[in-house]
């Protein structure tokens, strides 16, 4: 998890996107909610009273990360908020040209950290697309399990079809990632699919198993695999 500090204030007529600083927690980017007050011109605690009024609404993509931080003998609490989430924020906003401009510079934001991390060397193929997809199941089916026990189960599998040990993707050479990568991509269709047939995670998580299974003597024990399971 990369923490970052949060970038308070709003410069009028700045570009916005270069404003928000994103923290990737887990298997997504997420926006601390006092960078959005911050730039919205507005008080955090009315902000994080709107977050709670409407909580329910918001955690429909997806549960709240709560954060709490001490500073000068006061504990601040604050939410991340992952891409939906803060759209929807500002779609609850007052509807100001300082809400509009900054919704096109979380857009920006987001798409840039994603760029940004696909473009580097380490980045496995498809692997924000599966994990959203994922999600996206996740919250119209309104499973009571926590969300990233459902994003584990599906990095165990992935890790299972490809006989691997957890934490050796990266040493894979390029070959191995691009097909541990279309396995993702094979995924998150199945998700998609799912979600259009109005299929719950536990049907969607079976439905992957079993394509994934359906490839095992693609997927598994390649040359030059490292890291993989005794």
């Amino acid at each position: 998890m990369n923490m970052h500090s949060p970038t308070i204030g709003h410069r009028e007529g700045s570009n916005q996107s270069s404003l928000i600083k994103l923290q990737h927690v887990g298997f997504e980017f997420r926006v601390d909610s006092r960078v959005i007050a911050g730039l919205l011109n507005n008080q955090h605690k009315n902000v994080l009273a709107l977050l709670l009024r409407y909580q329910s609404d918001f955690e429909e993509f997806g549960t709240f990360a709560f954060q709490t931080r001490k500073s000068g003998g006061r504990e601040t609490k604050f939410v991340l908020l992952n891409r939906s989430q803060s759209e929807l924020l500002l779609t609850y906003s007052s509807n100001t040209p300082e809400s509009r401009r900054l919704k096109v510079g979380l857009i920006k934001a987001f798409d840039k950290a994603r760029n940004t991390l696909e473009a580097s060397g380490n980045y496995i193929p498809f692997y924000h697309a599966v994990h959203e997809d994922l999600q996206a199941v996740i919250n119209k089916s309104g499973s009571t399990t926590p969300a990233k026990i459902h994003h584990m189960n599906l990095e165990k599998l992935l890790n299972k079809v490809f006989g691997l040990t957890p934490g050796t993707r990266q040493q894979q050479p390029i070959e191995i990632r691009l097909m541990i990568g279309s396995a993702m991509a094979l995924a998150s269709r199945v998700y998609k699919q799912a979600l259009a047939n109005g299929q719950d995670h536990k049907i969607a998580y079976k439905s992957v198993k079993t394509q994934l299974e359906g490839h095992l003597s693609m997927f598994t024990g390649p040359k030059g695999l490292k890291g993989v399971s005794k």
